[in-house]
């Protein structure tokens, strides 16, 4: 007899339930995190990093009795072991794997996408017609009308609250075209409308900020680096013929939910 997945009032076998994966667009994520089950196995963590986590002191001696420490403090935080260990243990064995694999790489992915990473400031002017916006572009550029001026009488966007000014906001967010005009960095230039899906922008490029490799940009790389790395994984998972299948009366063993970590261990 077959088995299935009782969700409400709705039962279902095993194609329904990749179909659903499937269709609700969950099937990558749990293809995913399986995938980080596995990695997980050789990251393990140590008592004295989960120890210096939760306590924030690194000259703080480990308690002898670590687990009725840490029973102790999931009780202060009004959360369950069970949770501790399969929710929170699991983040930090994700941090510590992003630094163990990624970290050596951030100087080198900086520079490759510093470009993308730099903040600009621009006014902007959005208009559905583009008779108006050459017009508005011409009095900008050669009749020397205030761009706040014109933005909060045409503009379409909310920007048109402001003046016109936007940002700053990181060039990759930008349309591409206007991020290929932004990146000559040539301030005070009044650029020619662009199309930009339904509408036509005009913009002039204010200020540049440019990306330095702070302690937060580190950690938005890492971070940019590793879901590149999960998305290969996985995208190579899915691409194997059989990786993904119902299977019944296989000889092999059924995938088990990974248990919970444990506390660490001795070192």
């Amino acid at each position: 007899m077959s088995s299935c997945l009782k969700i409400g009032s709705r039962l279902l076998n095993g194609d329904q339930i990749i179909s659903a994966l499937v269709q609700y667009k969950l099937l990558e994520p749990l293809v995913g995190h399986l995938l980080l089950d596995e990695v997980f196995k050789e990251v393990p963590l140590l008592k004295q990093e989960v120890f210096h986590t939760l306590v924030g002191a690194a000259d703080t001696p480990i308690p002898e009795d670590f687990e009725n420490f840490v029973t102790q403090w999931c009780q202060q935080k009004e959360i369950t072991l069970d949770y501790f260990k399969a929710v929170m243990m699991r983040e930090w064995q994700l941090q510590k794997f992003k630094q163990l694999r990624f970290a050596d790489q951030v100087e080198s992915e900086f520079l490759r996408i510093k470009s993308d990473l730099d903040r600009v400031e621009y006014s902007l002017i959005q208009l559905d017609d583009g008779s108006l916006a050459q017009e508005v572009y011409f009095q900008l550029r050669d009749d020397g009308v205030e761009f706040a001026q014109l933005a909060q009488e045409y503009s379409l966007g909310s920007e048109r609250h402001t003046g016109g000014l936007v940002g700053p906001v990181a060039l990759s967010t930008l349309p591409i075209d206007v991020a290929a005009l932004f990146r000559n960095q040539q301030t005070g230039i009044v650029y020619a409308p662009v199309p930009v899906n339904d509408r036509f922008w005009v913009v002039r490029l204010e200020r540049v900020i440019a990306a330095r490799l702070t302690e937060v940009t580190r950690t938005a790389v890492v971070d940019r680096l590793y879901t590149q790395w999960l998305q290969t994984q996985v995208q190579r998972v899915i691409n194997t013929p059989g990786a993904i299948a119902v299977q019944s009366n296989s000889t092999e063993q059924p995938y088990q939910p990974r248990k919970a970590a444990p506390l660490g261990d001795n070192n």
